[in-house]
């Protein structure tokens, strides 16, 4: 098996057993069972990364209220909003969208659908009758670029980001000002690989960086990431996550992470619509949510001196003290 196939391959074989588990579990007498609806974003599960952090919410979901769910892939506009209809047709309480992709999808079934209640993830949407979260990324990611500016030998960093859209825009504004706050001489690559989910495209990025001097790359691509892994393999070099905890894919190169916590954005919805205090409207998730969470690392290429400096920016970020910019809006 090539190893662009393995890494995706260990992706799934961690989601298979999960993927049978879409019936309710029990629920206490009397107590009716939430229905809930999700469409991923692009990449879908397996993608160590964003959808599989979602689709882990819904989990939890169910182990602590019997939720049942259905979850939706992207294929066709046509095709994907006539199975979300279906769903909200069948009685389902709450449909979730991933990412902005997924925006116009509930922006017009929340119109249809005045009932019931919708959400969008890392995007907003307007409505009487959606909730929508977004993270504040640009705090986690400034750590993450004050790590990178430690970590360097080569003082030449990279950031691949998987689309030109404004979550990856934070996380790329907040790496570099974390990158300079730590350490000014230290030079950034950036490139954007167009799609969240091509690992060729992300190994051919980042191969290109690490060839120019890049000693460390931030990676921001959701599965297009996994292609950001192998090539630190390949060239001996290091790369740190966005998401979720992918040491386990290439040990000794993978430094650790900085998750979003899509997931708890995905209880926290449940959650309220459970308790029946459901609210629509924006709200923000960042490090003092704990929506941004550090680590964990890689003790073997992390200090104990650098996990201390990152905790105390952590909490001066969180107090006010240090303020992390977000890149204007064109």
């Amino acid at each position: 098996m090539k190893q662009k196939e393995g890494l995706g391959m260990v992706c799934v074989l961690l989601l298979f057993v999960a993927l049978s588990g879409c019936s309710a579990a029990a629920t206490p007498a009397g107590r009716p069972v939430l229905s809930v609806g999700m469409i991923l974003g692009s990449g879908g599960l397996g993608d160590c990364s964003f959808n599989d952090s979602a689709y882990a919410g819904l989990q939890k979901a169910q182990e602590q209220y019997g939720a049942r769910f259905h979850v939706v892939t992207r294929t066709s506009e046509e095709a994907d909003v006539e199975e979300l209809r279906n769903l909200l047709q069948q009685g389902y309480d709450l449909v979730i969208g991933i990412g902005f992709e997924n925006a116009d999808y509930i922006a017009a079934l929340a119109q249809e659908f005045p009932d019931r209640r919708f959400a969008v993830i890392d995007t907003t949407v307007e409505g009487d009758n959606v909730a929508s979260i977004i993270f504040r990324e640009q705090e986690g990611d400034f750590l993450m670029g004050v790590l990178a500016a430690m970590l360097t030998e080569s003082k030449k960093v990279g950031f691949i980001g998987g689309m030109d859209i404004p979550p990856i825009q934070r996380i790329e504004s907040g790496f570099r000002q974390g990158v300079a706050y730590q350490d000014t001489t230290v030079e950034i690559l950036s490139d954007i690989a167009g799609t969240f989910a091509d690992p060729e495209v992300g190994k051919s990025l980042a191969l290109a960086q690490y060839e120019a001097g890049v000693d460390v790359i931030y990676n921001g691509a959701g599965r297009t990431g996994l292609g950001i892994i192998e090539a630190a393999q390949e060239a001996d070099a290091l790369t740190i996550g966005a998401s979720g905890d992918q040491r386990y894919l290439a040990p000794g190169h993978v430094v650790g992470n900085r998750p979003k916590r899509v997931d708890t954005a995905v209880l926290v919805l449940i959650e309220e619509l459970e308790a029946g205090r459901f609210t629509p409207g924006v709200r923000s998730l960042g490090l003092a949510e704990e929506g941004l969470v550090l680590g964990p690392f890689d003790e073997s290429i992390v200090t104990g001196a650098m996990l201390e400096r990152l905790e105390t920016l952590r909490g001066q970020i969180v107090a006010g003290e240090i303020v992390v910019e977000v890149p204007e809006e064109p």
